[in-house]
């Protein structure tokens, strides 16, 4: 395992600095302040300061035990000492000598796009110009009302990174690539090159053969049971200033045969993570091109798919794939699946937000379709059809619009009805069954709730009294109601005499909502000669003009 760091020690760099010439001594804990972040307009928008940002970044560094702290009650009392009234007017340099820090963290903080942006650095003070020796972002999507609760997450996240050693780093990025999260492995060898000079390194490694210290080198046992704690062994010996010592063990782990090795196991993580972004890129386009179509669907009269069923699909997929347990997501990647799942939720939510006027409405759960209908009247006719000549020609006027159920309703829908009055007592129960024919032939439902042999769930539900459809009516008023979906003064019912005719004639002044000849019976309706008495699915023939 110790030659797996050879090759990121070749590939990757960063800006840590290299002590060269100090005299080796005990090591002890950076002492860091933690300098106010400079926040975007956004953000104070949202009362988010500066200050409070870090705040939460010096609380997370304290926990993390790997610093001493310079805190931020002290550097207050500095500057009140120093009769300065603004931390972030002073550079982090300045900070840094005022308190006696030697790394100032610091960094940014933006909300542009619907994501939150984090920049953290952490910069040297001894260096004039404020040499970083280390820098690691991340970005979330975010809505802006959950940017205050979702900020210290990210805090958090890169706190973490910031308090890792380069060989807790580097064994991460293994780790992951052995679990196979490439994306994830690619990341941590991307923020390892930001903790390692490569260029100093390889300094350390050229006086080897310059003294014509190899043999030494490769006999050298090095400490640690990672790669990773030998990388960090070699770290410690060179900021402790014993350069020579160093300067061995970065020779042994570069001149590992297993170099190549770690090259094509760096090859394979970029290519797996190029993969999976393919992947997840592929599975986003599919689910909001569902998503997509669902709100197409929504105002579609003629309504080619239901919105609600895209949705699902959509939803069903991404959940999918979160819950694979052989796809290894990052935490961006995943934010991005369930940013997705969100907003298409946000919209099924308002789907069954109740009915909306001049929209058609899906009932959840027993999924009943309404059709809306104006307000408006009709003429019966005396002339009409020869069971109606004994009824007399009025006009009937419907003053108010209401929705009309699209279908009878079926028998999977009164079956999931008799199913969900599962808490009812022996009398209870006896007063709803005794209104239900089970006995009946064409009862498509047995005793115990059942499908009937060749009955489907879409086949109208009959052989059931008009008190018995009144209580389903009932039953279905209180779940929406209960469910904070049906407005006030709103009831679902069975239609009149009068809003039943004005429905089927769909403004129409002939003896059918077709016509008044009988030649196009076959194309509209279901009747004794066309189907030999036999029930038949819901839908199989063409609507009226209303739907």
């Amino acid at each position: 395992m110790m030659k797996r760091a050879v090759f990121f020690l070749f590939l990757l760099g960063s800006l840590t600095p290299l002590m060269r010439g100090a005299e080796s001594k005990q090591f002890e804990p950076d002492l860091v302040a933690v300098h106010d972040f400079s926040v975007s307009p956004a953000i104070e928008k949202l009362k988010i300061s500066g200050w409070w940002v870090a705040e939460r970044m010096e609380n997370e560094l304290v926990q993390s035990g790997r610093y001493r702290i310079v805190t931020r009650a002290k550097i207050a009392k500095v500057l009140k000492e120093q009769n300065i009234t603004s931390v972030p007017t002073l550079k982090p340099q300045e900070l840094g000598k005022m308190v006696g820090a030697q790394y100032i963290v610091t960094g940014q903080v933006d909300y542009s796009g619907g994501a939150i942006e984090l920049v953290v650095t952490m910069i040297d003070t001894a260096n004039k110009k404020g040499e970083i020796r280390s820098s690691f972002d991340v970005d979330m999507p975010c809505a802006e009302k959950d940017v205050g609760a979702r900020l210290p997450e990210l805090i958090e996240e890169l706190a973490k990174k910031l308090s890792m050693s380069p060989g807790e780093i580097l064994d991460e990025g293994l780790k992951y690539m052995k679990e196979g999260d490439f994306e994830a492995a690619v990341q941590s060898f991307n923020d390892f090159s930001r903790c390692v000079d490569l260029a100093r390194i390889n300094a350390l490694t050229e006086m080897v053969s310059e003294k014509h210290h190899e043999e030494r080198a490769a006999q050298l046992a090095i400490p640690g049971k990672t790669p990773g704690e030998m990388l960090d062994y070699g770290m410690d010996l060179m900021r402790k200033g014993d350069l020579n010592q160093a300067s061995l063990v970065f020779y042994h782990l570069q001149k590992s045969k297993m170099a190549q090795m770690i090259r094509n196991l760096m090859q394979v993580a970029k290519d797996g993570a190029k993969k999976k972004e393919e992947t997840i890129g592929k599975l986003l386009t599919e689910a909001r091109k569902k998503f997509e179509n669902a709100i197409v669907s929504r105002d579609d009269k003629e309504k080619r798919r239901d919105p609600t069923a895209l949705c699902d699909e959509a939803i069903t997929m991404l959940q999918a794939f979160l819950s694979n347990p052989g796809m290894q997501l990052s935490p961006g990647e995943r934010r991005k699946i369930e940013t997705l799942i969100s907003e298409i939720e946000a919209f099924r939510k308002k789907l069954f937000a109740g009915p909306t006027p001049e929209r058609e409405w899906v009932v959840p759960g027993v999924k009943i379709e309404l059709v809306p209908v104006k307000p408006g009247s009709f003429t019966t006719r005396p002339d009409g059809p020869k069971e109606d000549a004994l009824e007399h020609p009025y006009t009937a006027r419907i003053t108010r619009p209401f929705w009309m159920g699209k279908y009878e309703v079926t028998a999977g829908q009164f079956q999931y009805y008799l199913k969900s009055l599962g808490g009812l007592n022996r009398n209870d129960r006896y007063e709803v069954e005794k209104e239900i024919d089970f006995e009946a032939e064409e009862c498509p439902l047995s005793p115990s709730y059942q499908l009937k042999r060749g009955f489907k769930a879409d086949m109208p539900m009959a052989f059931i009294s008009w008190r018995s459809a009144r209580d389903f009516c009932g039953w279905l008023t209180r779940q929406e109601r209960e469910a904070g979906r049906l407005p006030e003064g709103y009831e679902y019912r069975l239609p009149t005499e009068g809003e039943w005719e004005y429905c089927c004639r769909a403004g129409t002044a002939t003896a059918y909502s077709f016509g008044d000849s009988t030649q196009d019976m076959e194309k509209y309706a279901w009747y004794r000669s066309n189907t030999a008495g036999k029930s038949q699915s819901s839908g199989g023939k063409e609507p009226n003009a209303w739907g």
